[in-house]
């Protein structure tokens, strides 16, 4: 982590610079406009429309990205957001600020986009969380710090717009300066508003609420403070401790909302927020005060606590592999409350006083709490245990989906080196030249060897057999990780490339068998009848390796993931595979699989109950039992052992596939006792029938 971090450090320089810069923009353009006696609905306008921009850039800043690459981008973006606040000092006219505004929101959007993909780019499964923390908490530092440079001059003069320009042309600095390459971005389709409206309405009304209320607290602020006599550095103050507020209550309301019921905790917050809110339109008027300070503090905490809570209570209704789709519709959901709040709140503002942007805020959050309500009786809370994690976001800068340690990490393909390249680029040309090449290399360096051996095998017109009997010859001691290698970029050939390993070493069949089923799941079934092929004696330990890690995933399967979950009929695959190449251990492997997934434990015992009841079974063939009879016998006596809650069922499904061991079943089992062979008929007999 530490070393990453040092990596980043131009980029984490830029990130606090660029919102030093906008931290000092969002609380100068309403105060300049309020001095200039521009109308409070006229401010709001011009401050929404900087979402509009936001959109737009989120919706194209990727395409940028592609042909210009991040440096370029984001040092182009970040110019152009200093020359729109430049044009701002010429002169103060709504219809310029508000074109201004659309272009700065542009830039923002793309220069986050730069950013957040570089830190997805150097994240890791381990340590993306760490790393969107540190990125928060810069751009957090960065925005509260640029409260304080409005007492550096006087806000009608032009001055400050030319710091703020001065701060936004050194953010390109640290990163034009980087050696580090930008990324490769790659497109993300997003899901429909209209989809995830169905999937969870809760969690969309809260994060379109998230966006009108917040948006509209900080954008209208100055406006509110001015009228409540709070200017120059109390100013500063004020919307430095609101900032505050939304950085430091994200702690306390992460830890309630994994430990209790999100929606109760949902509740609750917007409790807190109504009272503090109706604190500070009462303790308002009379300048900078304790009480205003703590309840602003207190709203604006609570607040920018609605869209993680929205992202949170969203993402436990979808399945893995919409979580990603799903994140740039909710950003965009709080973008388009984004541009209605400040509007929305500066005409009531208007219309009737400064505190009516917390009495807006106040009916906006009346609302939400009854929705919540509602959305409470129409559906059963998810257990506690089954909630997603709280992941700390502001508002104004949401996750990246590929930094958010509740996605499905997907680790980015590394770099060839430049021999792996160039034999790459050979092997299209002339593959046996790029063979030899590989062989060559291999002796040399066999280390290197298996990286050239992946790069040459993705190639057409390789013969990747006859290749991978070469590399044995020129790289023996590192067969186990170029088969690993050429099974991943080409996994049809996976059975036979772990067979010819076996052959040269057989000791270490099952581990590479066993890596290969952990990175490839799919090809589990031919890994484990591959492995127990050839080292029979394994059969058993095989089988209790994939029932622990079939158990492992069933654990950490989420909650919408599991009416699609086939992991039993795979475990029952596997099984099958494993007592078919080693048909002597059957009963074994059956009981290690039923002992480490019991829920399938009798669709296992069925099925290999089937088996041996077919007519010149392998498996009646290899047992010491002499029939059928006494092996279905003791394979429900075994399965007694381990689980004895699911005895009667697995025997109702033996006897279902087997009917004449009913009785010797009945009496074997109960060992003589007339009380215990009357309950085993009974259990037996009222044993669901397995389905046809």
């Amino acid at each position: 982590m530490k070393t990453t971090l040092i990596s980043l450090i131009s980029l984490f320089i830029s990130c606090f610079i660029l919102f030093f810069a906008n931290g000092l923009i969002n609380v100068l353009l309403p105060v300049r406009m309020g001095l200039d006696g521009v109308g409070t609905d006229t401010i709001g306008m011009v401050l929404s429309l900087y979402f509009i921009g936001l959109i737009i850039g989120a919706i194209y800043s990727k395409n940028l990205i592609k042909k210009s690459g991040h440096i370029r981008m984001f040092a182009g973006c970040v110019a152009l957001s200093a020359v729109s606040i430049l044009i701002c000092s010429l002169h103060t006219d709504p219809i310029l600020w508000g074109l201004m505004r659309v272009v700065l929101g542009f830039c923002n959007a793309c220069a986050f986009t730069a950013m957040e993909s570089w830190l997805s780019d150097s994240a890791t499964e381990d340590n993306r969380g760490k790393l969107l923390s540190v990125y928060h908490g810069t751009a957090l530092g960065g925005l509260f710090a640029g409260q304080f440079l409005m007492n550096a001059a006087d806000p009608q003069e032009s001055v400050l717009f030319v710091l703020a320009g001065i701060f936004l042309c050194m953010a390109v600095t640290p990163v034009v300066l980087s050696r580090h390459k930008g990324p490769q971005v790659d497109n993300v389709e997003s899901m429909s508003i209209k989809r995830l409206i169905q999937i969870s309405p809760l969690g969309m009304m809260v994060c379109f609420v998230s966006g009108v209320v917040y948006a509209s607290m900080f954008n209208l602020l100055p406006i509110f403070a001015k009228s409540s006599a709070i200017v120059d550095f109390n100013l500063s103050l004020y919307m430095g401790f609101a900032i505050f507020g939304a950085f430091i209550m994200q702690f306390p309301v992460g830890y309630l909302s994994d430990k209790y019921d999100r929606r109760t905790v949902l509740l609750g917050m917007i409790g807190l927020s109504l009272v503090s809110a109706v604190v500070v339109t009462f303790s308002s008027g009379n300048g900078l005060s304790s009480l205003l300070i703590l309840a602003t503090l207190l709203t604006g905490g609570t607040l920018a606590c609605l869209y993680p809570l929205g992202v949170s209570e969203t993402l436990d209704k979808l399945k893995q592999s919409e979580m990603v789709a799903a994140m740039g519709t909710m950003i965009l959901i709080q973008s388009i409350g984004g541009v209605i709040g400040p509007y929305t709140s500066s005409l009531l503002m208007k219309s009737l006083s400064a505190n009516a942007l917390f009495y807006f805020i106040i009916i906006i959050e009346v609302f939400l709490a009854l929705f919540v309500v509602y959305r409470m009786g129409a559906r059963k809370a998810l257990p506690i245990a089954d909630q997603e994690s709280f992941v700390m976001q502001t508002a104004n800068l949401a996750a990246t989906p590929a930094l958010d340690p509740r996605t499905e990490y997907i680790a980015p393909e590394p770099e060839l080196s430049t021999q792996a390249r160039t034999a790459q680029d050979l092997a299209e040309l002339d593959p046996a030249a790029a063979v030899k090449m590989a062989r060559a290399i291999a002796i040399d360096n066999p280390e290197s060897g298996v990286e050239i051996a992946s790069a040459i095998a993705t190639v057409d017109g390789i013969d990747v057999l006859r290749f991978y009997e070469v590399m044995q010859e020129a790289a023996p001691f590192q067969m186990p990780e170029i088969t690993q290698a050429l099974v991943t970029t080409n996994p049809e050939l996976a059975y036979l490339l772990v067979s010819k390993l076996a052959q040269w070493h057989p000791t270490q069949v099952v581990s590479v068998a066993s890596q290969i089923a952990e990175s490839l799941p799919e090809l589990r079934c031919e890994m484990a009848k591959v492995a127990v092929e050839h080292a029979p004696e394994s059969a058993t330990q095989v089988a209790q390796y994939y029932a622990q890690v079939i158990s492992d995933e069933q654990q950490a399967l989420r909650p919408a993931d599991r009416e699609d979950d086939t992991s039993d009929e795979e475990a029952l695959n596997i099984a099958a595979q494993i007592w078919d190449s080693a048909p002597e251990q059957a009963v074994e492997v059956a009981v290690a699989m039923a002992d480490g997934l019991p829920e399938a434990a009798v669709d296992i015992a069925s099925e290999l109950a089937t088996n041996f009841h077919e007519p010149d079974s392998p498996i009646i063939e290899s047992s010491p039992q002499e029939n059928e009879s006494e092996l279905a016998i003791e394979l429900v006596q075994r399965f007694a052992e381990i689980s004895p809650d699911t005895a009667a069922e697995v025997a109702g499904a033996v006897v279902d596939v087997v009917p004449d061991v009913a009785s010797d079943m009945v009496e074997a089992i109960s060992k003589g006792d007339e009380a215990k062979e009357g309950e085993w008929v009974d259990l037996i007999d009222d044993a669901p029938e397995k389905d046809s």
